[in-house]
């Protein structure tokens, strides 16, 4: 279904129609449902998933996130493309806080199990990166899983090249009674924590969130588990397929006005930069699996 007002709006600069804000008005969603019964809640503004109950909840919207598209959505499974990090551009690029196109949705079915959204250049993106583009993200609940694909297509007539990250808000009961487990022993890692940032080996089976965390681990990828130490149940795989090569761990730890005792950031990530060449394409999907590792 899709819930939400018909008013005029900006989509990347350009009017959308019934996928428009205006002031308070609260944004539009898009609600996904498979015959389990799992749900998940999708806005056009920024492509950004922002529930996935299966049944409990999976992820994690900051109680100080804004939601009327004022700011980019702080929770749920916020876009970095074509930027990760500070840089040229906005902080994290600029597909979190553009609205993108639906296709392949009817608001008269009663259960919607895929969104296919896609974000293209226009004059805003334009003169913040001069580069024409074509972004396609799928949204998919699975019967055991949530899988999001995101393809980006150069449609310009030069090469360019860009980073991108999925930086997913995982709910947790207490991130003190949670760890993170994937092949992280022996990788290095940046220690954005560091001034300046330092490059650190990690000599942990698991990590643990003890203090604040901001730490890019190149080359860790495949599967990654957040895991609940006290319910089981609650614990979440992160299952990269292709594309994401990197994991970026984070936690404003100790700040309660970010909610940090129930969440984690467990982050798919392109961090080293990919060219695409004119008509070339990249894809990275990655799936979200609640409940115990198997």
């Amino acid at each position: 279904s899709v819930k939400g007002p018909a008013i005029a709006g900006r989509q990347g600069g350009r009017a959308a129609g019934a996928l428009q804000m205006m002031g308070d008005t609260p944004l539009r969603t898009i609600e996904l449902k498979n015959a389990e019964g799992h749900t998940a809640t999708v806005y056009p503004f920024g492509a950004c998933v922002s529930s996935y109950k299966a049944p409990h909840e999976v992820l994690f919207i900051r109680p100080d996130a804004k939601l009327d598209g004022s700011k980019p959505i702080s929770g749920g499974v916020p876009h970095c493309f074509p930027q990760f990090g500070p840089g040229e551009i906005q902080q994290h690029g600029f597909a979190r806080n553009l609205v993108w196109d639906v296709r392949d949705v009817r608001a008269d079915e009663p259960d919607m199990q895929q969104v296919v959204m896609t974000l293209r250049d226009n004059d805003e993106t334009m003169a913040m990166w001069p580069n024409k583009f074509e972004a396609t993200y799928t949204v998919s609940l699975e019967e055991d899983r949530m899988d999001l694909e995101l393809v980006v297509k150069n449609t310009d007539d030069k090469a360019w090249d860009f980073q991108a990250a999925l930086h997913t808000y995982f709910h947790v009961t207490d991130i003190d009674k949670c760890e993170v487990t994937g092949a992280f022993k022996g990788a290095t890692y940046l220690d954005k924590m560091q001034d300046p940032p330092k490059e650190v080996k990690e000599t942990r089976d698991a990590v643990v969130f003890d203090k604040e965390v901001d730490s890019v681990y190149k080359g860790v990828t495949g599967e990654v588990a957040l895991v609940n130490k006290v319910n089981d149940a609650q614990t979440t795989t992160l299952r990269n397929l292709k594309g994401w090569k990197d994991t970026v761990l984070w936690s404003p730890y100790g700040n309660d006005g970010m909610g940090y005792k129930n969440f984690a950031c467990v982050e798919s990530a392109a961090v080293t930069p990919e060219t695409l060449k004119p008509g070339e394409s990249w894809n990275a999907i990655c799936s979200i699996i609640p409940g115990p590792s198997k």
